[in-house]
């Protein structure tokens, strides 16, 4: 297999590592064929053999941008903090190793905004207390809510940014939102 470079989160896709986050998509990446970025979960149209992450320079964004960016990259940490604990309270395990590799793929969605609006770092979000819900049932619902969200919010402002370069990412993080409500449905 030859690397592929995803021009998405920027991470090099190898023997090595595209089956990694594989329970975190509906058909996972096999050896015959890779579907998505194992790390970001976009699609194969954004796998290049000689890719280049999409960049911007934080001078050619306007407040409006920088601040979509930055409420994009706290909603993809909630997400991933949610799927985090999410995975460690819920009892079946092909639902746990589901949640894992969401709350890594949201972590790197996260990473992804940081990087284009120039961010310092991750944000630290209070997190809430989900040992109330008892059920795998009740997981699946708040996860497909969350993911909603997301799917909503990035149509929404994808048409509010001024730079090509960030809508293009913020359609492509959608239509991975996309596939995760009907992967947390489907459970």
């Amino acid at each position: 297999m030859e690397t592929l470079k995803c021009v998405i989160c920027g991470m090099s896709i190898n023997d090595n590592n595209y089956k990694i986050n594989n329970s975190a998509f509906i058909h996972g990446n096999d050896d015959n064929y890779i579907r998505y970025c194992p790390f970001c979960g976009v699609d194969e149209i954004y796998l290049k053999e000689d890719g280049k992450a999409y960049n911007v320079e934080l001078t050619l964004l306007d407040t409006n941008t920088i601040k979509i960016l930055d409420h994009a990259m706290k909603l993809e940490v909630f997400n991933g903090d949610f799927y985090v604990e999410a995975s460690k309270l819920v009892k079946d395990e092909v639902l746990k190793k589901r949640f894992s590799d969401l709350s890594k793929i949201e972590y790197m969605h996260a990473n992804i905004h940081k990087r284009l609006g120039s961010f310092r770092e991750l944000p630290q979000l209070n997190k809430p207390d989900y040992t109330r819900y008892t059920t795998d049932k009740e997981f699946l619902k708040i996860a497909k809510k969350r993911e909603e969200h997301a799917v909503e919010f990035y149509n929404k402002y994808s048409k509010q940014v001024n730079s090509t370069i960030v809508e293009k990412v913020l359609k492509a993080l959608s239509k991975v939102e996309n596939e995760h409500i009907i992967l947390v449905d489907a459970k």
